[in-house]
Protein backbone atom coordinates (compact mmCIF):
# COMPACT_ATOMS: atom_id res chain seq x y z
CA UNK A 1 0.00 0.00 0.00
CA UNK A 2 1.20 3.54 -0.74
CA UNK A 3 2.46 5.46 2.29
CA UNK A 4 2.03 9.18 2.96
CA UNK A 5 4.98 11.25 1.83
CA UNK A 6 6.13 8.76 -0.84
CA UNK A 7 7.21 9.61 -4.36
CA UNK A 8 8.83 7.72 -7.24
CA UNK A 9 11.63 9.47 -9.11
CA UNK A 10 13.93 8.57 -11.98
CA UNK A 11 17.56 7.97 -11.06
CA UNK A 12 19.21 7.40 -7.70
CA UNK A 13 21.08 9.31 -5.01
CA UNK A 14 24.63 8.05 -5.61
CA UNK A 15 25.81 8.97 -2.11
CA UNK A 16 22.95 7.00 -0.56
CA UNK A 17 23.69 4.07 -2.84
CA UNK A 18 27.38 4.00 -1.97
CA UNK A 19 26.57 4.09 1.75
CA UNK A 20 24.16 1.16 1.33
CA UNK A 21 26.67 -0.75 -0.80
CA UNK A 22 29.28 -0.35 1.91
CA UNK A 23 26.94 -2.11 4.35
CA UNK A 24 25.59 -4.72 1.91
CA UNK A 25 27.86 -4.88 -1.16
CA UNK A 26 26.21 -7.97 -2.66
CA UNK A 27 22.68 -6.52 -2.79
CA UNK A 28 23.82 -3.36 -4.60
CA UNK A 29 26.69 -4.75 -6.67
CA UNK A 30 24.86 -4.81 -10.01
CA UNK A 31 23.64 -1.23 -9.56
CA UNK A 32 27.05 0.20 -8.65
CA UNK A 33 28.65 -1.67 -11.56
CA UNK A 34 26.01 -0.70 -14.12
CA UNK A 35 26.21 2.99 -13.24
CA UNK A 36 29.88 3.01 -14.21
CA UNK A 37 29.93 0.47 -17.05
CA UNK A 38 26.51 0.03 -18.69
CA UNK A 39 25.20 3.52 -19.44
CA UNK A 40 22.15 3.52 -21.69
CA UNK A 41 21.19 -0.10 -21.01
CA UNK A 42 19.17 0.38 -17.82
CA UNK A 43 17.15 2.85 -15.80
CA UNK A 44 16.73 3.39 -12.09
CA UNK A 45 13.49 4.27 -10.30
CA UNK A 46 13.88 5.34 -6.67
CA UNK A 47 11.29 5.36 -3.91
CA UNK A 48 11.54 8.42 -1.67
CA UNK A 49 9.80 8.75 1.66
CA UNK A 50 9.74 12.28 3.03
CA UNK A 51 12.60 13.05 0.66
CA UNK A 52 14.81 10.13 1.74
CA UNK A 53 15.59 7.14 -0.49
CA UNK A 54 14.30 3.85 0.93
CA UNK A 55 14.41 1.59 -2.14
CA UNK A 56 14.74 1.41 -5.89
CA UNK A 57 14.23 -0.63 -9.04
CA UNK A 58 17.15 -1.40 -11.34
CA UNK A 59 15.46 -2.05 -14.71
CA UNK A 60 17.79 -3.71 -17.20
CA UNK A 61 17.01 -3.47 -20.92
CA UNK A 62 20.20 -5.04 -22.29
CA UNK A 63 18.54 -8.35 -23.10
CA UNK A 64 15.39 -7.05 -24.82
CA UNK A 65 12.68 -7.97 -22.30
CA UNK A 66 13.00 -5.72 -19.22
CA UNK A 67 14.40 -7.30 -16.09
CA UNK A 68 13.58 -5.38 -12.91
CA UNK A 69 15.62 -5.89 -9.74
CA UNK A 70 13.68 -4.74 -6.65
CA UNK A 71 15.99 -3.52 -3.88
CA UNK A 72 14.63 -1.98 -0.70
CA UNK A 73 16.00 -1.23 2.74
CA UNK A 74 12.52 -0.84 4.24
CA UNK A 75 9.98 -3.67 4.55
CA UNK A 76 7.22 -1.11 3.95
CA UNK A 77 7.79 -0.98 0.20
CA UNK A 78 4.81 1.24 -0.46
CA UNK A 79 4.42 2.35 -4.05
CA UNK A 80 7.66 0.86 -5.43
CA UNK A 81 5.60 -1.69 -7.38
CA UNK A 82 4.15 1.16 -9.44
CA UNK A 83 7.57 1.62 -11.04
CA UNK A 84 7.63 -1.88 -12.52
CA UNK A 85 7.44 -2.10 -16.34
CA UNK A 86 4.39 -3.61 -17.98
CA UNK A 87 4.51 -7.27 -18.98
CA UNK A 88 6.33 -8.99 -20.55
CA UNK A 89 8.88 -8.50 -17.82
CA UNK A 90 11.01 -10.42 -15.36
CA UNK A 91 10.92 -9.09 -11.80
CA UNK A 92 13.51 -10.27 -9.27
CA UNK A 93 12.17 -9.36 -5.87
CA UNK A 94 12.50 -10.07 -2.13
CA UNK A 95 10.41 -13.05 -1.13
CA UNK A 96 8.33 -10.87 1.24
CA UNK A 97 6.78 -9.02 -1.73
CA UNK A 98 6.70 -11.86 -4.27
CA UNK A 99 2.99 -12.63 -3.84
CA UNK A 100 1.92 -9.01 -4.18
CA UNK A 101 4.16 -8.39 -7.20
CA UNK A 102 2.99 -11.61 -8.84
CA UNK A 103 -0.63 -10.55 -8.46
CA UNK A 104 0.14 -7.12 -9.89
CA UNK A 105 1.94 -8.55 -12.92
CA UNK A 106 -0.37 -11.56 -13.32
CA UNK A 107 2.78 -13.71 -13.39
CA UNK A 108 2.81 -17.16 -14.93
CA UNK A 109 5.79 -18.66 -13.11
CA UNK A 110 7.98 -17.94 -10.10
CA UNK A 111 11.38 -19.42 -9.23
CA UNK A 112 13.18 -19.03 -5.87
CA UNK A 113 16.82 -17.97 -6.13
CA UNK A 114 19.41 -18.38 -3.39
CA UNK A 115 22.07 -15.69 -2.97
CA UNK A 116 25.38 -17.40 -2.11
CA UNK A 117 28.66 -15.86 -0.94
CA UNK A 118 32.16 -17.27 -0.55
CA UNK A 119 34.27 -15.09 1.71
CA UNK A 120 37.41 -17.24 1.90
CA UNK A 121 38.70 -20.69 1.10
CA UNK A 122 41.96 -22.53 0.47
CA UNK A 123 41.84 -24.31 -2.88
CA UNK A 124 43.87 -27.12 -4.35
CA UNK A 125 45.73 -26.32 -7.62
CA UNK A 126 43.51 -25.77 -10.63
CA UNK A 127 42.57 -28.64 -12.88
CA UNK A 128 44.98 -28.55 -15.85
CA UNK A 129 41.98 -28.58 -18.20
CA UNK A 130 40.94 -25.15 -16.86
CA UNK A 131 42.40 -21.77 -17.76
CA UNK A 132 41.37 -18.17 -18.18
CA UNK A 133 40.14 -17.42 -21.68
CA UNK A 134 41.83 -14.80 -23.84
CA UNK A 135 40.84 -13.13 -27.16
CA UNK A 136 42.32 -15.97 -29.27
CA UNK A 137 39.80 -18.29 -27.54
CA UNK A 138 36.78 -16.45 -28.97
CA UNK A 139 36.30 -18.97 -31.84
CA UNK A 140 35.98 -21.72 -29.21
CA UNK A 141 33.44 -19.58 -27.32
CA UNK A 142 31.47 -18.98 -30.52
CA UNK A 143 31.44 -22.70 -31.29
CA UNK A 144 30.21 -23.52 -27.79
CA UNK A 145 27.36 -21.00 -28.09
CA UNK A 146 26.42 -22.40 -31.51
CA UNK A 147 26.19 -25.94 -30.14
CA UNK A 148 24.23 -25.07 -27.00
CA UNK A 149 21.48 -22.79 -25.80
CA UNK A 150 20.64 -21.37 -22.42
CA UNK A 151 20.51 -18.24 -20.33
CA UNK A 152 23.94 -19.03 -18.89
CA UNK A 153 25.64 -18.38 -22.24
CA UNK A 154 23.85 -15.09 -22.92
CA UNK A 155 26.28 -12.22 -23.15
CA UNK A 156 29.40 -14.30 -23.78
CA UNK A 157 29.83 -13.50 -27.46
CA UNK A 158 30.40 -9.72 -27.23
CA UNK A 159 32.76 -9.87 -24.25
CA UNK A 160 36.29 -8.53 -24.33
CA UNK A 161 38.12 -11.57 -23.00
CA UNK A 162 41.14 -9.48 -22.14
CA UNK A 163 39.19 -7.30 -19.74
CA UNK A 164 36.43 -9.63 -18.51
CA UNK A 165 37.55 -12.71 -16.56
CA UNK A 166 36.05 -15.84 -18.16
CA UNK A 167 37.33 -19.25 -17.16
CA UNK A 168 36.95 -22.26 -19.40
CA UNK A 169 37.50 -26.01 -19.26
CA UNK A 170 38.69 -27.86 -22.35
CA UNK A 171 38.51 -31.43 -23.54
CA UNK A 172 41.25 -31.65 -26.16
CA UNK A 173 40.65 -28.39 -28.09
CA UNK A 174 36.94 -28.11 -27.37
CA UNK A 175 35.61 -25.61 -24.83
CA UNK A 176 33.06 -27.52 -22.74
CA UNK A 177 32.52 -25.50 -19.55
CA UNK A 178 32.66 -21.81 -18.61
CA UNK A 179 32.20 -19.41 -15.71
CA UNK A 180 32.62 -15.66 -15.86
CA UNK A 181 32.85 -12.64 -13.63
CA UNK A 182 30.05 -10.20 -14.43
CA UNK A 183 30.80 -7.61 -11.74
CA UNK A 184 34.22 -6.65 -10.35
CA UNK A 185 34.08 -4.31 -7.36
CA UNK A 186 36.59 -3.94 -4.54
CA UNK A 187 34.28 -5.66 -2.04
CA UNK A 188 32.54 -8.27 -4.20
CA UNK A 189 32.76 -10.04 -7.56
CA UNK A 190 29.65 -11.64 -9.05
CA UNK A 191 30.19 -15.05 -10.63
CA UNK A 192 27.68 -15.90 -13.35
CA UNK A 193 27.18 -17.92 -16.52
CA UNK A 194 28.39 -21.21 -15.05
CA UNK A 195 27.65 -23.73 -17.80
CA UNK A 196 28.80 -27.18 -18.87
CA UNK A 197 28.06 -28.73 -22.25
CA UNK A 198 25.46 -31.46 -21.53
CA UNK A 199 27.66 -34.07 -23.23
CA UNK A 200 30.41 -33.41 -20.68
CA UNK A 201 28.47 -33.14 -17.45
CA UNK A 202 29.26 -35.37 -14.52
CA UNK A 203 33.04 -34.90 -14.88
CA UNK A 204 33.48 -32.13 -12.33
CA UNK A 205 34.13 -29.42 -14.92
CA UNK A 206 31.40 -27.10 -13.66
CA UNK A 207 32.96 -27.25 -10.23
CA UNK A 208 36.43 -26.55 -11.60
CA UNK A 209 35.48 -23.43 -13.54
CA UNK A 210 33.56 -22.20 -10.49
CA UNK A 211 36.64 -22.75 -8.36
CA UNK A 212 38.77 -20.81 -10.86
CA UNK A 213 36.39 -17.84 -10.98
CA UNK A 214 35.98 -17.84 -7.19
CA UNK A 215 39.71 -18.05 -6.63
CA UNK A 216 40.17 -15.09 -8.97
CA UNK A 217 37.80 -12.99 -6.83
CA UNK A 218 39.34 -13.99 -3.52
CA UNK A 219 42.85 -13.31 -4.81
CA UNK A 220 41.71 -9.74 -5.55
CA UNK A 221 40.62 -9.34 -1.93
CA UNK A 222 36.90 -9.47 -2.70
CA UNK A 223 34.12 -11.82 -1.74
CA UNK A 224 32.63 -13.97 -4.49
CA UNK A 225 28.86 -14.07 -4.86
CA UNK A 226 26.42 -15.82 -7.16
CA UNK A 227 22.73 -16.55 -7.65
CA UNK A 228 21.37 -20.07 -8.11
CA UNK A 229 17.93 -21.59 -8.31
CA UNK A 230 16.94 -23.00 -4.95
CA UNK A 231 15.72 -26.22 -6.62
CA UNK A 232 18.92 -26.80 -8.63
CA UNK A 233 20.31 -29.52 -6.36
CA UNK A 234 23.41 -30.40 -8.46
CA UNK A 235 24.52 -26.77 -8.67
CA UNK A 236 23.77 -26.20 -5.00
CA UNK A 237 25.96 -29.16 -4.10
CA UNK A 238 28.85 -27.88 -6.21
CA UNK A 239 28.71 -24.39 -4.75
CA UNK A 240 28.55 -25.64 -1.17
CA UNK A 241 31.58 -27.85 -1.82
CA UNK A 242 33.46 -24.86 -3.20
CA UNK A 243 32.71 -22.90 -0.02
CA UNK A 244 29.62 -20.81 -0.78
CA UNK A 245 27.03 -20.14 1.90
CA UNK A 246 23.50 -18.88 1.51
CA UNK A 247 22.98 -15.27 2.63
CA UNK A 248 19.60 -14.46 1.10
CA UNK A 249 16.64 -15.44 -1.03
CA UNK A 250 15.14 -13.69 -4.08
CA UNK A 251 12.16 -14.64 -6.24
CA UNK A 252 12.37 -14.56 -10.04
CA UNK A 253 8.91 -13.73 -11.41
CA UNK A 254 8.32 -14.39 -15.10
CA UNK A 255 5.41 -12.30 -16.35
CA UNK A 256 4.94 -13.50 -19.95
CA UNK A 257 8.70 -13.22 -20.59
CA UNK A 258 9.22 -16.93 -21.22
CA UNK A 259 12.52 -16.78 -19.36
CA UNK A 260 13.53 -19.00 -16.46
CA UNK A 261 16.74 -18.55 -14.45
Amino acid sequence: MPVAGETLVEGIDRHWLEAQAHTDPVAHAWTVWDLDHEAGRFRLVSLLRDGQTVGYLLIWYGGGIPRAHWISTDPTDGMLARGLPLRPVVAIVPDRVATAVGERLHSTESFPLDVLVCAGRTFTPLDPRVRRLRPPDMPAVTEMIAQNSGLELAGLAPLDLERTPVWGAFETDRLVAVARIAVQLPAVWIVTGVFTDPAFRGRGLGREVTVAATQDALAAGARAALYVRADNAPAQTIYREVGYERVGRRIWIDASAGTAP
